[in-house]
């Protein structure tokens, strides 16, 4: 570990001192021996960069390179998760990729582990080496919200989501959630402060909207007050995206979700389109 952290602090520093950026996105330890995310503007400063606990820095990444100006660069010391989140912010062209620089690093073990990540690793860590991923669906606290014919599983879920007082924390942790106005605030499809929430309106728009972006970071189901399993949902969707189109959310710059395609394009091996999405006109891209 403590390798893994003079790693982030070196190449951090090397990246402030060439002026290669403007400024470094991580948790640092303030003077009252607390950590938290932190904008590093000097390199005499990266001492005080740590890797633990885990935070999600990807929204307030795009959050520091919108309020800088247009020509602020900036670096992230971030988890393998933040980084597949900011790669799918960019595809949806939310800041220009060229002003980022990504100072990934490999999850821990027990982290991993807690995580339920098959992932823990960026795609070219700057800090530590690749480790096995864990299969999620093996995991007992998974496999036992997912079993069950329809009936029960519909019974189980109810009543985990029925548990909702809709203070919003799952959308605003979110690295992904960006879109504004955001759907879950329009009284057309949700009934803003009325408790219990909608089960259809609120839940099932909050996931099928993520259902492509999704990178199982789990900061939804880390920001819930009443402690709802909303990563399930997530991981199930994330798995049936790779078995029918060999695809995940934040690994691919260069390939957009398979639910962004145009129509009027040929339907993947084995499915068929129905008629009314034939068109002759413009794409019809979500």
């Amino acid at each position: 570990m403590l390798e893994l952290i003079h790693s982030i602090r070196e190449k951090s520093r090397e990246l402030l001192a060439a002026g290669r950026v403007d400024g470094v996105l991580c948790l640092a330890r303030d003077r009252f021996d607390v950590v938290q995310p932190r904008l590093i503007l000097r390199a005499e400063k990266t001492g005080s960069i740590e890797t633990s606990p885990k935070w999600n820095l990807a929204k307030l990444a795009l959050r520091t390179l919108r309020r800088a100006g247009p020509s602020f660069r900036l670096a992230v010391a971030c988890r393998g998760c933040d980084e597949r989140a900011l790669l799918e912010l960019a595809k949806r062209n939310q800041f220009d990729p060229t002003r980022i620089t990504l100072l990934g690093y490999t999850c821990s073990r027990e982290q991993a582990e807690s995580c339920l990540c098959d992932r823990p690793y960026p795609e070219k860590p700057a800090a530590g080496e690749k480790i096995e991923g864990v299969d999620p669906f093996a995991d007992p606290r998974v496999s036992a919200l997912l079993t069950g014919d329809e009936g029960e599983r519909t019974a189980r879920w109810t009543g985990l989501l029925g548990r909702c007082i809709k203070c919003y924390g799952c959308r605003n942790a979110c690295p992904i959630c960006v879109c504004t106005p955001c759907k879950l605030e329009d009284d057309l499809w949700v009934e803003r402060a009325v408790v219990p929430t909608e089960l259809i309106p609120y839940h099932l728009i909050r996931a099928f909207h993520l259902s492509d972006t999704c990178v199982a970071c789990g900061a939804c189901q880390d920001a819930c007050p009443v402690g709802i399993p909303l990563l399930a949902l997530q991981l199930v969707m994330r798995r049936r995206l790779r078995e029918r189109y060999g695809y995940e959310a934040g690994l691919e710059a260069d390939r957009k979700s398979p639910l962004l395609m145009d129509f009027d394009h040929a339907s993947p091996a084995g499915f068929e389109l129905p008629a009314w999405t034939v068109s002759s006109e413009a794409p019809h891209e979500r």
